[in-house]
Protein backbone atom coordinates (compact mmCIF):
# COMPACT_ATOMS: atom_id res chain seq x y z
CA UNK A 1 0.00 0.00 0.00
CA UNK A 2 2.80 2.13 0.60
CA UNK A 3 4.47 1.98 -2.79
CA UNK A 4 1.51 2.86 -4.29
CA UNK A 5 0.88 5.86 -2.22
CA UNK A 6 3.78 6.84 -3.31
CA UNK A 7 3.57 5.69 -6.94
CA UNK A 8 -0.14 7.81 -7.54
CA UNK A 9 1.56 10.85 -5.85
CA UNK A 10 4.70 11.03 -7.86
CA UNK A 11 2.99 13.15 -11.09
CA UNK A 12 1.55 15.52 -8.88
CA UNK A 13 5.40 15.61 -6.97
CA UNK A 14 6.38 16.23 -10.08
CA UNK A 15 4.20 19.25 -11.07
CA UNK A 16 4.72 20.66 -7.86
CA UNK A 17 8.06 20.20 -7.37
CA UNK A 18 9.40 23.62 -9.54
CA UNK A 19 6.34 26.05 -6.71
CA UNK A 20 8.04 23.14 -3.56
CA UNK A 21 9.44 26.08 -1.76
CA UNK A 22 6.49 28.75 -2.11
CA UNK A 23 5.47 30.41 1.49
CA UNK A 24 1.76 28.57 0.83
CA UNK A 25 3.75 25.39 1.35
CA UNK A 26 4.71 25.78 4.74
CA UNK A 27 3.09 24.58 7.82
CA UNK A 28 5.28 26.41 10.73
CA UNK A 29 6.89 25.25 13.42
CA UNK A 30 3.32 24.94 15.11
CA UNK A 31 2.40 22.33 12.99
CA UNK A 32 5.05 20.40 13.62
CA UNK A 33 5.30 20.70 17.17
CA UNK A 34 1.12 18.83 17.16
CA UNK A 35 3.88 15.74 16.66
CA UNK A 36 6.72 16.04 17.51
CA UNK A 37 7.10 18.30 21.55
CA UNK A 38 10.36 16.80 21.65
CA UNK A 39 11.56 18.03 18.72
CA UNK A 40 10.00 21.18 19.34
CA UNK A 41 11.55 22.04 22.32
CA UNK A 42 14.85 21.01 21.62
CA UNK A 43 14.52 23.60 18.19
CA UNK A 44 13.02 26.19 20.20
CA UNK A 45 15.95 26.40 22.81
CA UNK A 46 18.76 26.10 19.57
CA UNK A 47 20.16 29.21 18.12
CA UNK A 48 18.82 28.19 15.04
CA UNK A 49 15.35 29.28 16.58
CA UNK A 50 16.79 32.25 17.28
CA UNK A 51 18.96 32.65 14.61
CA UNK A 52 17.30 36.38 12.82
CA UNK A 53 16.88 38.33 16.43
CA UNK A 54 21.01 37.38 16.71
CA UNK A 55 21.65 39.74 13.35
CA UNK A 56 22.75 43.08 14.69
CA UNK A 57 19.41 45.09 14.10
CA UNK A 58 20.67 46.34 10.99
CA UNK A 59 20.96 43.16 8.91
CA UNK A 60 17.48 41.78 10.20
CA UNK A 61 16.38 43.17 6.76
CA UNK A 62 19.56 42.62 4.43
CA UNK A 63 18.17 39.93 1.80
CA UNK A 64 22.02 38.18 1.78
CA UNK A 65 21.38 37.79 5.53
CA UNK A 66 17.67 36.45 5.47
CA UNK A 67 18.80 34.03 3.17
CA UNK A 68 19.86 32.22 5.81
CA UNK A 69 18.86 33.79 8.96
CA UNK A 70 15.28 33.66 8.19
CA UNK A 71 14.25 31.65 5.26
CA UNK A 72 10.68 32.05 5.64
CA UNK A 73 10.66 35.52 6.21
CA UNK A 74 8.38 36.23 3.54
CA UNK A 75 6.14 33.61 5.33
CA UNK A 76 6.05 34.98 8.38
CA UNK A 77 8.62 32.96 9.81
CA UNK A 78 11.64 34.14 12.03
CA UNK A 79 14.76 32.47 12.77
CA UNK A 80 15.59 28.49 10.63
CA UNK A 81 12.28 26.53 11.47
CA UNK A 82 11.61 22.89 10.83
CA UNK A 83 10.96 23.30 7.18
CA UNK A 84 14.39 25.12 6.28
CA UNK A 85 15.49 21.96 6.85
CA UNK A 86 13.12 19.27 6.54
CA UNK A 87 11.30 21.10 3.63
CA UNK A 88 7.92 22.65 2.98
CA UNK A 89 5.59 20.49 5.11
CA UNK A 90 2.11 20.82 3.49
CA UNK A 91 2.23 17.78 1.18
CA UNK A 92 3.98 15.63 4.18
CA UNK A 93 2.73 17.20 7.41
CA UNK A 94 -0.44 15.06 7.79
CA UNK A 95 -0.21 12.12 10.36
CA UNK A 96 -0.97 9.24 8.23
CA UNK A 97 2.03 10.51 5.68
CA UNK A 98 4.38 10.79 8.08
CA UNK A 99 3.63 7.31 9.98
CA UNK A 100 4.55 6.29 6.55
CA UNK A 101 8.41 7.37 6.13
CA UNK A 102 8.73 6.50 2.42
CA UNK A 103 5.63 8.10 1.61
CA UNK A 104 6.66 11.22 3.59
CA UNK A 105 9.84 11.49 1.57
CA UNK A 106 8.46 11.09 -1.86
CA UNK A 107 6.08 13.86 -1.01
CA UNK A 108 8.90 16.39 -0.03
CA UNK A 109 10.01 15.44 3.59
CA UNK A 110 13.79 15.89 3.18
CA UNK A 111 16.50 14.36 6.18
CA UNK A 112 19.01 16.88 5.85
CA UNK A 113 22.75 16.02 6.07
CA UNK A 114 26.05 17.93 5.35
CA UNK A 115 24.94 19.37 2.16
CA UNK A 116 21.85 21.15 3.50
CA UNK A 117 24.32 23.02 6.43
CA UNK A 118 26.95 24.24 3.87
CA UNK A 119 24.05 26.03 1.96
CA UNK A 120 24.35 28.33 4.97
CA UNK A 121 27.37 27.44 6.85
CA UNK A 122 30.19 28.29 4.42
CA UNK A 123 34.29 29.64 4.98
CA UNK A 124 32.55 32.95 4.33
CA UNK A 125 30.16 32.75 7.67
CA UNK A 126 31.58 34.59 10.53
CA UNK A 127 32.52 32.02 12.91
CA UNK A 128 35.45 31.43 15.06
CA UNK A 129 36.01 27.66 13.89
CA UNK A 130 35.83 26.18 10.80
CA UNK A 131 32.12 24.66 10.62
CA UNK A 132 32.40 20.46 11.40
CA UNK A 133 29.09 18.97 10.50
CA UNK A 134 29.40 15.92 13.21
CA UNK A 135 30.37 18.17 15.89
CA UNK A 136 27.00 20.52 14.59
CA UNK A 137 25.11 17.76 14.27
CA UNK A 138 25.42 16.69 17.67
CA UNK A 139 24.41 20.22 18.72
CA UNK A 140 20.97 20.20 17.18
CA UNK A 141 20.24 16.58 17.20
CA UNK A 142 16.65 16.37 18.23
CA UNK A 143 14.50 13.04 19.60
CA UNK A 144 11.97 11.50 17.30
CA UNK A 145 8.41 11.06 18.58
CA UNK A 146 8.92 8.54 21.00
CA UNK A 147 11.46 10.81 22.66
CA UNK A 148 14.34 9.11 21.70
CA UNK A 149 17.14 10.31 20.21
CA UNK A 150 16.91 11.08 16.17
CA UNK A 151 19.19 8.50 13.97
CA UNK A 152 22.11 10.84 12.70
CA UNK A 153 20.98 11.75 8.90
CA UNK A 154 23.72 10.06 7.14
CA UNK A 155 26.50 11.95 5.56
CA UNK A 156 26.37 13.42 2.93
CA UNK A 157 29.87 13.91 0.25
CA UNK A 158 31.24 17.40 0.78
CA UNK A 159 29.78 20.08 -1.15
CA UNK A 160 30.99 23.25 -2.92
CA UNK A 161 29.99 25.87 -0.34
CA UNK A 162 27.69 28.71 -1.16
CA UNK A 163 28.43 31.91 -3.07
CA UNK A 164 29.55 34.67 -1.38
CA UNK A 165 27.70 36.83 0.93
CA UNK A 166 25.48 33.71 2.27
Amino acid sequence: MRHLHAILLAPLLALAAPTAALAGDLVGPETCKGCHPAAYAAWADSPHARALENLPPARRTDRRCLGCHAPAAEAGQAGVSCEACHGPGRAYAARYVMRDEELARAVGLVIPGEKACLACHTEHTPSLRRFDFQQKRALIAHPDRAGAPAAAAPASPPATPAAPGR
